[in-house]
């Protein structure tokens, strides 16, 4: 029987397969029943914006860790696809809030069959997760996610993010 406890280093593994796979998985665009196929980024960004009413580009790239600059352009590249409309003036005339055009929702709601078929088909191959089984994976999952940020964090200090050079 295969072993199933694994160490932080084979916990590490696995997470950085998962990643090159969801990295290759981002290189493939699909159809989600909408004129153009969208990429992994396009559609989790719509994701975003159809799950989150009180938005804007700040609080999606949150949603997506990523950069503000980075959800930016996706947001832009979508509303020029007509899949995203930019709202001024929601909260104040400053800030711009994001909705799904109709085009959008239609993508949203495809999206959303194909994330619960994705969840079926993990949850038949594990089981139901006792709360505490669900507990621990979250602890894992935010530990591994905190790492990261404090790393990025490291390495923007290091380096001049913009020419790569190391800064004094």
């Amino acid at each position: 029987m295969k072993r199933t406890t694994l160490s932080v280093p084979e916990l590490y593994q696995v997470l950085t397969r998962i990643r090159n796979k969801m990295n290759t998985m981002e290189s493939i665009s699909r159809n989600f029943g909408v004129d153009d196929p969208l990429f992994l980024s396009e559609i989790h960004t719509i994701q975003a914006i159809g799950n989150t009413p009180e938005n804007n580009v700040r609080i999606i790239a949150d949603i997506l860790g990523v950069t503000p600059s980075a959800a930016s352009q996706v947001i832009t590249k979508l509303t020029k696809r007509g899949l995203v409309r930019k709202i001024r003036g929601v909260r104040n005339e400053r800030e711009v809030s994001l909705e799904l055009t109709r085009q959008g929702r239609i993508a949203f709601g495809n999206h959303e069959q194909v994330h619960a078929q994705i969840y079926a088909r993990i949850t038949e191959r594990i089981g139901v997760l006792t709360e505490e089984e669900r507990a621990a994976i979250g602890r894992v999952c935010s530990s591994f996610e905190s790492v990261y940020d404090e790393r990025i964090q490291e390495l923007l200090k290091a380096t001049d993010h913009k020419t790569g050079k190391r800064s004094a």
